[in-house]
């Protein structure tokens, strides 16, 4: 019983916001409800049985403006505009019955509430200050009818009792509504740094840790997504292998660390040659690496490997040990066009021969191998 009722509360919530907001949602539905609840029946009270129809009126008039901002949850989902909502009518409900009924019936022990509603929902720091307001309102209404209300039974030790509830469930609420927000504050600020980190730990597994490229792993991955991609925009599709000419002899000359400073001029230069969001770039292992692209012409293809070729050439970084006298690189290429099944083995495969190709051929060029199908 408890549980279907609990979820009449979570009418309109969607659990994918924050904590925070999903919890004033809660509250605002506990509110609203409950209160809609107590004014349809002491409306109907005050109708049928005391016929006090001014106060019935205002039942009435508050029945319906929080039937307005319980819809303002559900449907709009608008926590701000329901929260005020909320807090005025509460405001003006309250002030409302302790001005004209006066400490009858114990009515007053209704103004404690006020501050859960504006606490709980907009917050401590607000909630408190329209908390005051509220309590200077309806104390300064109480201390005047001293002697007057309740046929002269409200008195000083009365209206002292009324205040000094008041104001330790006005601090107990701040205070608790404080140290929740305190907590929540903190564990949003761990979501947010394990967050950080969950994406780092991402990211390292698919990076390679000198170059910043993708690694070897990510390009089955980033192979099926692009590939797909070329397929629905009928574009060229094309893979590539490079691989540093003559790099064990320019380790074995350098050292291992102009070996890494080589190694990531290229990766570099892949970067900048290679930005669009249609291109992807990762080092394979040692000194090779490989590349994705698409384009509407095989020509625009073309362009980009060779200029990426030239560009490392441009670098100028000394290799004694290469007969052009600087760091070059082989480049093989598989390029295809139309429907084809997707075989990144068989590309991976097509290019390692193109570019096994290019070094037997001199190095320092590029081969590419035309296919119609795989």
């Amino acid at each position: 019983m408890f549980e279907k009722l609990s979820k009449i509360f979570y009418l309109g919530v969607d659990h994918s916001t924050p904590d925070d907001k999903v919890r004033k949602f809660v509250l605002l539905n506990i509110v609203t409800i409950v209160t809609l609840l107590f004014l349809f029946i002491f409306g109907i009270y005050n109708t049928f049985f005391t016929n006090h129809y001014d106060i019935a009126d205002i039942d009435y008039l508050a029945f319906v403006i929080f039937l307005y901002a319980l819809y303002s949850v559900i449907d709009e989902r608008t926590v701000a505009k329901a929260s005020f909502i909320v807090t005025f009518n509460s405001f003006i409900l309250l002030v409302a019955l302790v001005y004209f009924v006066q400490g009858a019936s114990f009515t007053l022990v209704w103004v404690i509430f006020f501050p859960l509603i504006a606490i709980f929902i907009n917050g401590s720091s607000k909630g408190l200050v329209l908390s005051i307001i509220f309590y200077i309102v309806v104390f300064n209404l109480a201390y005047n009818g001293i002697g007057e209300w309740m046929d002269g039974k409200w008195d000083v030790e009365s209206f002292s009792r009324f205040v000094a509830a008041n104001i330790g469930m006005l601090f107990i609420t701040y205070f608790f509504e404080r140290s929740f927000e305190a907590a929540h504050k903190e564990l949003a600020k761990n979501r947010r740094k394990e967050k950080q980190y969950i994406t780092a730990l991402k990211e390292a597994s698919i990076t390679d840790p000198l170059t910043q490229l993708y690694n070897r792993r990510h390009l089955d991955v980033m192979f099926h997504e692009k590939f797909l991609k070329a397929q629905a925009n009928d574009s060229y599709f094309a893979f590539f292998i490079l691989d540093i000419d003559h790099f064990k002899g320019y380790n074995d000359n350098y050292g291992h660390i102009a070996g890494d400073n080589a190694l990531k001029a290229v990766a570099d230069v892949l970067k900048e040659s290679m930005r669009r969001e249609a291109d992807s770039v990762f080092r394979l292992g040692g000194e090779e690496f490989a590349g994705i692209l698409m384009a509407d012409k095989e020509s625009k293809i073309f362009y980009v490997i060779e200029n990426i070729r030239k560009n490392i050439e441009a670098l100028q970084i000394e290799h004694r040990g290469s007969a052009f006298g600087s760091l070059t690189v082989s480049i093989g290429a598989c390029i295809i066009k139309g429907k084809q099944d997707e075989d990144l083995d068989k590309m991976y495969k097509i290019a390692d021969k193109a570019l096994y190709e290019a070094k037997t051929q001199g190095r320092n060029q590029i081969r590419v191998d035309k296919i119609s199908t795989l």
